[in-house]
């Protein structure tokens, strides 16, 4: 069974924050979904999670999408803002090159950065997070989400 349009798409980001040449600061370290804490000798890691799927009918057969997924940059040290920003250039360059109709089967309407944050915890070597959320437009069939038309 096709997995949902929405899952491939959140695992073509993982592809592409994976593909070689890796991006040095991460080295492989990219999850999907995860929730459980990070610890500080895991180093520079990206989390892609799920945030919102809209969904506008077109007609009866056909919907017109909105996912939004959100890009987490993990790291540690000062300045974190600066170390997060150097992941996060490499990151969107991939997200947005990336030729997911080619690689992916994947008819992208539109994609684009829509929202950002930053959080900061104290610590030693402060621990941080910069968020970026994207928004990957696409139609699909109204009766199987697996599908485009």
């Amino acid at each position: 069974m096709s997995a949902s349009i929405e899952e491939r798409i959140a695992e073509a980001v993982k592809a592409a924050l994976l593909a070689a040449p890796q991006i040095a600061e991460v080295e492989g370290r990219v999850d999907r979904a995860r929730e459980d804490s990070r610890h500080r000798e895991e180093g520079e890691s990206i989390n892609i999670s799920s945030e919102a799927l809209a969904v506008k009918s077109l007609s009866t057969a056909i919907d017109d999408k909105e996912l939004t997924l959100n890009v987490e940059i993990y790291v540690r040290g000062d300045v974190w803002e600066t170390r997060a920003d150097a992941i996060a250039v490499q990151a969107h360059t991939r997200i947005m090159r990336r030729n997911y109709k080619g690689t992916d089967s994947i008819a992208l309407a539109q994609l684009r950065l829509v929202d950002g944050d930053w959080t900061s915890q104290d610590g030693d070597q402060t621990p941080g997070k910069r968020t970026m959320k994207y928004a990957f437009r696409y139609l699909a069939m109204a009766d199987d989400i697996t599908t485009q038309p």
